[in-house]
């Protein structure tokens, strides 16, 4: 008797949750891909450098982190160049950390740079208009000297730093750092600490949920390691109502993410958080209605073979395609340097094979022009930024 279109649908939809359930959390490679090369219009600017975070003010305006400072980009063409280059108050220029993430406030007034035991702010309209010192604020947090991230709340009332390495008082496992914004009359930005979350060993990628509701943050090796050689690490869920009021409880669940899962990000539609699994070469979908369950066990929808010891992640074009800077960062042998351009959809189905654009040594960490057409990456270890068409991956 013949099917109907709606019973082949339902088959292969209870196909595709079967597999999810069975999927495996990936094994530790070194193993490059062969992969097929997209040829794009890219253009590179070299820096005095090495460059780490990325991020848009807007379009003809972006900042990158460099060293103990923060760079001003002119973005009104293509090739990006160097405006302006803002030094870090001596406390954090004596910190072991140089800044690292970038983060724009959902105002578009404010920069958070993560750096140190925290994070400093600047004004994105006084760097715009050539003030020397555009810092209006500091995040001082108590939990390590290594903030690698920060993330803001929608209204930009709480921001959430990542600290990759705690302390003596965390066990040297990594933390969430959470922080009430408040803002002066004179512009002056403060943060009142909330406390923390601990977490496992080298905490680094954080995102909110669609409704914010919950945060899900990665930790490169799981907090139950009994020794520096172990890579096994883990994403967490956290609820973000408790880590708002009491950071310590906020904690609901952990899942397996590989070997040293670092940077991490969500789907336009909510349905799946996409994790770099540096020591995997693996690019990895959870589904969030499963992972935020009580019961996040078979979350793991795809594992993505990408090139060698992915760190950066960037949703683009809507959502239809994720793109994830393949550092090579260890300098393996027979390794890949680039960035694999995956096709969500094709992923999401289980194919393999993706493509990738050439890139300078070590890209890192990506950011988005806001019209959606350039794509800058940093590019850490040639000291430079390289901007990509991403419109021609339509």
């Amino acid at each position: 008797m013949a099917r109907s279109i709606a019973y082949w649908v339902a088959a292969i939809a209870n196909t595709a949750i079967t597999a999810a359930a069975i999927l495996a959390s990936p094994q530790c490679q070194n193993a490059a891909p062969t992969q097929t090369t997209i040829n794009v219009p890219t253009a590179n600017m070299s820096l005095p450098g090495s460059p780490f975070g990325l991020v848009y003010a807007r379009n003809d305006i972006a900042f990158a982190g460099m060293g103990h400072q923060v760079i001003m980009l002119n973005t009104t063409t293509f090739k990006p160049t160097l405006a302006r280059e803002f030094p870090l108050p001596a406390l954090l220029n004596q910190s072991q950390g140089v800044v690292s993430g970038l983060t724009l406030s959902h105002d578009k007034r404010y920069v958070y740079a993560s750096v140190g035991p925290g994070a400093v702010i600047l004004d994105v309209e006084k760097a715009v208009a050539g003030d020397t010192n555009p810092i209006v604020g500091l995040l001082r947090g108590t939990t390590g000297d290594g903030a690698i991230q920060v993330t803001l709340s929608k209204d930009d009332k709480y921001a959430l730093v990542t600290q990759e390495y705690g302390t003596n008082a965390t066990l040297f496992r990594g933390t969430i750092e959470v922080f009430q914004i408040h803002h002066g009359l004179n512009g002056s930005i403060a943060g009142t600490s909330k406390g923390y979350t601990r977490l496992g060993y080298a905490v680094v990628g954080t995102a909110f949920s669609h409704d914010e509701s919950k945060l899900y943050v990665t930790s490169e090796v799981t907090s139950q390691a009994t020794s520096v050689n172990e890579t096994r690490g883990t994403l967490s869920v956290l609820d973000v109502a408790i880590l708002k009021t009491d950071p310590s409880k906020a904690l609901l669940h952990t899942v397996d993410a590989g070997c040293s899962p670092v940077r991490l990000a969500v789907s336009p539609d909510g349905k799946q958080v996409w994790v770099t699994a540096r020591l995997s070469n693996k690019l990895l979908a959870f589904d969030t209605e499963k992972l935020d369950s009580a019961h996040p066990e078979g979350a793991l929808r795809a594992s993505v073979q990408v090139g060698t010891s992915p760190v950066g992640i960037a949703i683009v074009n809507r959502g239809r395609h994720i793109i994830t800077a393949d550092s090579n960062r260890f300098n393996y042998a027979n390794a890949t340097t680039g960035l694999t351009v995956v096709g969500t959809e094709a992923a999401l189905w289980g194919n393999q094979g993706f493509p990738r654009i050439l890139t300078g040594l070590f890209p890192r960490e990506f950011a988005v022009s806001p019209d959606g057409k350039t794509l800058l990456v940093s590019e850490y270890r040639s000291k430079a930024i390289q901007a990509v068409d991403i419109t021609r991956l339509l």
